[in-house]
């Protein structure tokens, strides 16, 4: 039994894993399946860019129609094709009848297979500059998707950096518990000797004791939590050994000068400058309304051979080469078309605009955040530091039988409090550098 127990445990010994918050950065972000559909999205829109651009090398096909039929103007035409008419198919046969005798060759020729095997290349030669226009459209596409993909992994980063300290913080709040019940049941002990020696009643004992049980309690349900968020975490990385966390993740950027921060945000920002690109996209689609107003050229080019079998001599091929200019006169929908583009154009500049004055105030806002932040965590750990002084005097006063015990437990009660206001305000500090790290477009894969 000792020796299965002892196989299983090393077994579940190889399999954890301890991570840093890089190191849970580094699976997620190299495992996450909507990233790796946002990268997906790059390459369709490079090969919707090399499908445009195949556009101005036209299309070469080659074709083989083959067919049988007694309809008499197919086969009239086939025979024309071939270079097989004869003045007996036109019903020449038939001179000597009268002038509305319905030819019977011409009318009703025997079946006949006509084989045309042809070489044809279609190219658009002017398009009113659509295709080019088309293809700059395109290619501010692909960056858009670009900046998506950075802007899901910041999204997923800042995810991240929440999800790790909070499991951080769930594992301090646990360590905190046990050093409190830790120190009742010193407490608890000391009360036993009291009572045995008569210096106080059994109620001291139970009081203890029972807040022991509310200890037990608290653990248990921080060790749940505890568990959700490493749960949480092997979702995020698709990494089913993490089990474990290591030190709080903060960092320390350079806030002091707001104008600089709010500079490098308007430089920086993803979402602005797929803002811009969007503004950008829509200046083409007004160049898009404007090539309907120019004629359109495109050519046709064919070269084949026909024949009622395959046959590839020099008497049976044709060619034939089209060159067609297409100029619309009227069309009322044109301006409505342009008019509209440019409705569009301008409401992109606005909501340009206005995507820059909102990451002006949310920046703002981040840094008056992390200032609130700062001043709370300072106040929380000198709270704690006079909780503790507070704790340690009432358990003098209580050895002096000063207190009771029930005054001695409130305390500690207040510390425990304090403890845990502590570690969350330090998480909160974290969360409120991270976010202004966000709007400000920084990496969170460089963060040491």
């Amino acid at each position: 039994m000792y020796k299965l127990s002892l196989y299983f445990f090393l077994v579940s010994f190889s399999f954890a894993q301890t991570v840093n918050f890089n190191e849970l950065l580094s699976y997620t972000l190299k495992n996450n399946k909507d990233l790796k559909t946002s990268k997906l999205n790059i390459d369709l829109s490079e090969l919707n860019v090399k499908k445009l651009e195949a556009l101005s090398f036209g299309k070469l096909s080659i074709i083989n129609e083959t067919n049988r039929t007694n309809h008499s103007g197919y086969v009239f035409n086939s025979k024309l094709s071939s270079r097989e008419a004869t003045f007996k198919d036109f019903g020449f046969a038939q001179m000597n009848e009268p002038i509305n005798t319905q030819p019977k060759d011409l009318n009703y020729p025997s079946s006949r297979t006509n084989i045309n095997t042809k070489l044809t290349y279609d190219i658009p030669l002017f398009t009113g500059y659509k295709i080019k226009t088309q293809k700059d459209i395109l290619k501010l596409e692909k960056k858009i998707n670009k900046l998506k993909y950075n802007m899901n992994k910041t999204e997923l980063s800042l995810e991240v950096f929440k999800a790790y300290n909070s499991t951080v913080v769930a594992k301090e709040y646990i360590k905190a518990l046990k050093e409190s019940k830790y120190t009742i049941t010193q407490v608890f002990k000391r009360a036993q000797a009291f009572h045995k020696e008569g210096l106080i009643t059994s109620i001291d004992v139970k009081q203890a004791k029972a807040y022991i049980y509310e200890i037990n309690a608290k653990l248990s349900e921080a060790k749940k939590s505890l568990n959700f968020n490493l749960a949480y975490l092997r979702f995020l990385s698709s990494n089913d050994k993490i089990s474990d966390v290591k030190s709080f993740k903060s960092f320390n950027l350079d806030f002091l000068n707001k104008n600089a921060l709010l500079t490098k945000a308007l430089n920086q920002k993803d979402e602005l400058k797929a803002m811009k690109l969007y503004k950008q996209i829509s200046k083409k689609n007004i160049d898009i309304a404007k090539s309907s107003y120019y004629p359109q050229i495109y050519s046709h080019l064919e070269y084949g051979y026909n024949d009622n079998r395959v046959n590839f001599s020099d008497e049976k091929d044709y060619y034939n080469a089209v060159i067609a200019v297409k100029y619309t006169l009227f069309d009322n929908t044109r301006d409505a078309n342009y008019q509209k583009n440019r409705i569009l154009h301008h409401k992109a500049s606005i909501n340009y605009e206005k995507q820059k004055d909102y990451i002006k105030l949310e920046l703002s806002n981040a840094l008056e955040n992390l200032k609130s932040k700062k001043v709370i965590q300072k106040e929380k750990k000198q709270f704690l530091n006079l909780t503790n002084l507070i704790f340690k005097q009432s358990e003098k006063m209580y050895k002096n039988h000063l207190i009771s015990m029930t005054n001695l437990l409130e305390q500690k009660a207040k510390y425990e409090q304090a403890k845990a206001q502590l570690i969350q305000a330090k998480f909160a500090k974290a969360l409120a550098i991270a976010k202004i790290a966000k709007i400000i477009n920084i990496n969170f894969e460089g963060l040491k």
